[in-house]
């Protein structure tokens, strides 16, 4: 009866939210697909092959970030332009964000070709990993880092504007291809671990070939632009985008290179253990990224109703969008809890890798309510531009509580990969009390982008 008289009176805006959540919801779910069928397909090789992907996408996923720069930016300003309706605004910030993706992503993807074996060598600290395998998966990955950034830009400006739709398509076009080209290239071909990550390449650059199409080759939507107005550099809108972008990138990147250390330690306890970490993660990942979908939902509508003039309603957006996501995400954890070992059957059938994976399920279940608080209006705090505060969030929660306290669990008291799993709720439970604060104070809605 309660949760039916909170529908009534707040129908219409959780009409918008899921306008714009369910389709991020479902790309999102369409992108764990992708991770999730190449984790099965993978396993059937064996768990160095599953060690050997995890180690190969840990040092992307470090420097992806920084990509962030640019889209956060992105949403900020195109989302503000969509709410007041300055399509001359929006249009401007959409190519600025291209032309600036255009040398981020060559430098990165140069730079971690030129440091390959250094790179591994440090992540990859297992004495039983298999460092050519690795090393395959990872400069196969590699090929593909520019498209995945200029996917990251697409998405946050398609987003921006209530179309959550089009990613979502492109993303389920996607696993198709992927689930193609990994069985062609996995099993047909013999290639193991390198055609896995072909095929992710693959699977990304089909992505960027569906933007490119949609964006300067058709006048659908509303941030279609001409393929030459790239050639026009704007330095005060680039100047802008980054303004805000360059500390939601910042926290990004210390949140990812965190999560790396994070990896190492656990990646120290040996393949067993690590491929346990991996497989519980995938579970996981279901929630995460439902919890993701309705933070792209309060980034876009935070920043819609901040540029039509309304921080009332900005407010109330990011609240009720909070809420739809602790709803969900908890039935999530319930399922985490009392069902972990029939979820992780699915990649292992060794006892000891099962036994691990369960534990780390039944405690990242009791944070989900934590995870969606932090990430939903950690996602609201950007589309307002306050990418400051969920910096230092990170900062802290990351380097005082989250990385020191996990090396006391698992080299002091040797807790075993059980103590990682312990920290990350602690820290989750941090962030999530910490952003509710920042955001009650209000000082997000006085923001300039």
């Amino acid at each position: 009866m309660i949760l039916k008289r909170v529908w009534k009176r707040n129908k219409v805006v959780f009409a918008a939210i899921m306008t714009i959540a369910l389709p991020a919801i479902a790309d999102l779910f369409a992108q764990t697909l992708l991770g999730f069928f190449d984790m099965l397909m993978v396993s059937k090789l064996g768990s160095v092959a599953i060690s050997s992907v995890g180690i190969g996408n840990a040092p992307m996923m470090a420097v992806t970030p920084i990509f962030f720069a640019v889209s956060i930016g992105t949403t900020a300003l195109v989302s503000r332009a969509y709410g007041s309706k300055n399509n001359e605004e929006g249009k401007s910030a959409m190519g600025q964000s291209i032309i600036l993706a255009i040398p981020i992503s060559l430098v990165i993807t140069i730079l971690l070709f030129l440091f390959n074996n250094q790179i591994l060598g440090l992540v990859g600290r297992a004495n039983d990993m298999d460092l050519q395998m690795t090393k395959d998966y990872y400069n196969s990955v590699l090929l593909g880092m520019p498209f995945l950034c200029f996917n990251v830009i697409f998405f946050a400006a398609y987003r921006s504007i209530s179309k959550a739709n089009i990613p979502m398509i492109a993303n389920i076009l996607s696993i198709f291809i992927n689930i193609f080209f990994n069985y062609l290239m996995i099993f047909t071909f013999g290639w193991g671990v390198l055609g896995a990550g072909i095929a992710t390449t693959i699977s990304r650059g089909a992505i960027t070939l569906i933007f490119v199409y949609l964006t300067f080759f058709t006048n659908k939507f509303w941030v279609c632009i001409p393929l030459n107005s790239l050639k026009n550099f704007d330095k005060k809108m680039a100047r802008r985008i980054l303004k805000v972008g360059i500390p939601a990138a910042i926290e990004q990147g210390v949140f990812r290179i965190g999560m790396l250390i994070f990896e190492m330690m656990v990646i120290s306890l040996g393949t067993a253990a690590y491929t346990a970490h991996k497989i519980a993660l995938t579970a996981e990942s279901f929630s995460y990224n439902m919890g993701f979908g309705f933070a792209v939902a309060g980034t876009a509508l935070v920043g819609q109703e901040l540029g039509r003039g309304s921080a009332k309603n900005a407010k109330r957006d990011a609240l009720a969008t909070t809420a739809l996501a602790i709803f969900l995400m908890s039935l999530f954890g319930l399922v985490f809890f009392f069902f972990p070992q029939t979820i992780t059957r699915m990649f292992s059938k060794e006892q000891a890798i099962l036994t691990m994976s369960a534990v780390a399920l039944r405690l990242v279940s009791v944070c989900q309510p934590f995870q969606a608080v932090s990430m939903v209006l950690s996602g609201c705090l950007r589309g307002a531009g306050d990418t400051k505060a969920v910096l230092w969030i990170t900062v802290i929660g990351m380097y005082l509580i989250r990385i020191p306290i996990t090396y006391l669990f698992l080299y002091k008291m040797e807790t075993g990969l059980a103590g990682a799993w312990i920290v990350m709720t602690i820290d989750l439970g941090f962030r999530s009390i910490a952003c509710y604060k920042v955001f009650k104070k209000g000082k997000w809605s006085y923001v300039t982008v």
